[in-house]
């Protein structure tokens, strides 16, 4: 199993600060540092401008891979997105995994940028065909419903080949078997329970081999939201209060989908966010923890959410290094 670090703003970082903590989280030994993509009021959480951060991480790493989950394909025409991609590939010496999703976290960037929430579905598949087409083709053109491309060559192409590693993130059930059908690799989570994620893992495994897909070149990742301290109560004191606040005011799409599972906010508890998916607490308690998580379900990579928009952005750093340095050797050892 692999470790990936899901990037995020902190309470009081800047640009600056995210970087030199994907310094460090090289150093520590993540195999991966992941961006998410997201707009506007939202755009302190994850960046609006993913490839550009991912280009600086690039400039201060030599070894950790460098993800995303995920671009919007919906959102930018694929050309520009193959072009960004491919060069990205380029500066960072082949270390870009290339992840993707249909839609943002919610309707105000389809509106703003004119791409209909409707339309999302199709013009994500759509855009995927031609980003490998413009990644593996000299010349190609393209005639879909929403895409009309005349003959063209794309440049740059990517140093991987026949292309990066392409994982989709897969929260509907939908995405997730268009995602099997295809063998591309996906990332699920970070609200779901352990037992979803058996659900959810088995459907994908089915649909795989369903289609003649052996699973090799396909990998399962989880995202999870981790906080690491010296103790569980020292842990729980120090993001009880940042996580419900950024529940409530800054993740609208897990809110949604919380009070789907829960009924109303009413129901939502700290206590049942940690029984149900947050994993917090001692190095020693969060080992077991993920250890409980990988003998139910055969993960190729855990990605951890370790940095929160409304926590300091020291404890974030602190809880990064306890996971790296007090988690990471137990689990590797053991496995």
């Amino acid at each position: 199993m692999k470790f990936g670090l899901f990037i995020m703003g902190t309470k009081s970082s800047g640009y600056k600060d995210i970087v030199e903590q994907v310094e460090y989280a090289e150093e520590l030994g993540f195999e991966s540092i992941v961006l998410g993509e997201r707009h506007f009021r939202h755009g302190d959480l994850l960046y609006p401008s993913p490839y550009s951060m991912a280009a600086a991480f690039a400039a201060r790493t030599s070894r950790i891979r460098i993800g995303m989950a995920a671009r919007v394909l919906s959102l930018d025409h694929p050309i520009h997105i193959a072009e960004d991609a491919a060069t990205l590939d380029i500066l960072s010496g082949g270390r870009l995994d290339f992840g993707v999703t249909r839609a943002s976290l919610d309707e105000e960037c389809h509106v703003v940028f004119q791409s209909s929430l409707n339309e999302s579905t199709m013009r994500f598949k759509e855009a995927l065909e031609v980003i490998v087409k413009a990644w593996t083709e000299e010349k190609f053109s393209y005639e879909g419903s929403v895409y009309k491309i005349p003959r063209v060559s794309v440049y740059p192409k990517p140093i991987q080949k026949p292309y990066p590693p392409i994982s989709i993130v897969a929260v509907s059930p939908e995405t997730l078997i268009f995602a099997a059908e295809k063998g591309y690799s996906v990332v699920v989570g970070a609200i779901r329970s352990i037992c979803e994620l058996e659900r959810v893992y088995e459907a994908y495994r089915r649909v795989l081999h369903e289609n003649g897909h052996n699973g090799m070149n396909a990998g399962f990742t989880v995202n999870r939201f981790i906080y690491v301290s010296d103790t569980f109560e020292k842990a729980k004191s120090e993001i009880e209060g940042p996580f419900l606040e950024f529940i409530k005011n800054r993740a609208p799409d897990l809110r949604s989908a919380l009070i789907f599972r829960y009924g109303n906010e009413g129901n939502f508890s700290f206590d049942r966010f940690i029984n149900d998916f947050f994993i917090i607490g001692s190095p020693e308690t969060v080992t077991s923890r993920i250890k409980e998580l990988t003998e139910r379900i055969n993960l190729s990579h855990l990605l951890c959410s370790l940095n929160y928009i409304t926590l300091d952005h020291s404890l974030c750093v602190k809880s990064m290094e306890l996971f790296a340095r007090e988690v990471i050797p137990n689990l590797t050892t053991s496995h």
